[in-house]
């Protein structure tokens, strides 16, 4: 048993903190609001202040995004100075280059850091069948992997410092394109009037087959838009990263545009929604005209 601190226990990171605990490591979460402290009292996890939570030997911590991990670690922030774990493992989706920045930081302090981001979403969090990209030294990548083998089926390293998250934004730039094409489909199955279990069925058969398909399609064609913990809205600084890094990287994207487009017009109205949402950026009726309707369009 391992005494371990955890922040950032949101719609991920409450499952994820949960899954550590049930693994036998004795888990102290730090919330900033305390009706927050008291919901995850009542989920069976224990709380304590920042102070001492940033105290413990290993440090887990799931934040919200670029910013919230700055915050923490960086610019004077309260990791930059209380922290005394010998290892950190961030699951944030961050700018790859603050991870890097993380990691120097810690590093000349003598502490462990792995940029692990994962994929599989809140319910794959409390499954524990995420797959996390891990970015970091081989000494810190073997010092992380119990507490990753409580969180995640699939542990995949892939470089150095910052390399995670790197490779996590070719993830997100797939499960947005993915998304969208399901939320696509999804629309034209809709006006076609098909039994969207029957599309389904047939759509997964072959070589249209994606994750997203199966996990959205049939709530899209049905409107069945109900929060699932990953949410439209915040996912859009997730697509300014992917942006930040195709542009990074020379890369002008036939995608990203339209995919935004949709994106965009589907979170101003359904913002906490699941993906399955995306499918309401395409309205319900066909417009009758030779170009279509949808954001993509124009």
């Amino acid at each position: 048993m391992t005494a371990l601190g955890f922040i950032g226990a949101g719609a991920m990171g409450e499952p994820m903190a949960r899954r550590l605990q049930q693994s036998g490591h004795d888990v102290l979460v730090w919330a900033r609001r305390p009706e927050r402290a008291r919901e995850l009292q009542e989920a069976g996890l224990g709380t304590g202040t920042l102070q001492e939570v940033l105290g413990r030997p290993v440090l887990v911590s799931c934040l919200l995004d670029t910013a919230a991990v700055r915050e923490v670690y960086l610019d004077g922030g309260p990791g930059s100075s209380a922290l005394q774990a010998g290892l950190v493992i961030e699951h944030a989706t961050i700018d790859p280059g603050v991870s890097r920045e993380v990691a120097s930081s810690l590093a000349a302090r003598g502490i462990h850091y792995v940029d692990a981001p994962v994929s599989g979403g809140p319910a794959g969090a409390a499954d524990g069948t995420l797959v996390t990209m891990c970015g970091g030294t081989e000494e810190a990548l073997a010092a992380a992997r119990p507490f990753l083998e409580a969180t995640c089926a699939r542990i995949v390293p892939v470089g150095g410092p910052g390399s995670g998250v790197a490779i996590k934004l070719v993830n997100q730039l797939l499960v947005a394109a993915h998304s969208v094409a399901a939320a696509e489909a999804a629309a034209l199955v809709r006006v076609l009037g098909i039994d969207p279990e029957v599309a389904l069925d047939a759509l997964m058969g072959g070589w249209a087959a994606s994750r997203r398909l199966e996990l959205q399609f049939t709530d899209g064609v049905r409107g069945q838009n109900a929060p699932d913990g990953a949410g439209l809205e915040k996912f859009l600084e997730v697509l300014d990263l992917v942006d930040e890094a195709l542009d990074g990287a020379g890369i002008s994207s036939a995608l990203m545009p339209g995919v935004r487009r949709t994106w965009e017009a589907a979170a101003a109205t359904h913002p906490e929604d699941s993906f399955a949402a995306l499918t309401e950026a395409y309205g319900h009726e066909p417009e009758g005209t030779p170009e279509g309707r949808g954001p993509g369009r124009g």
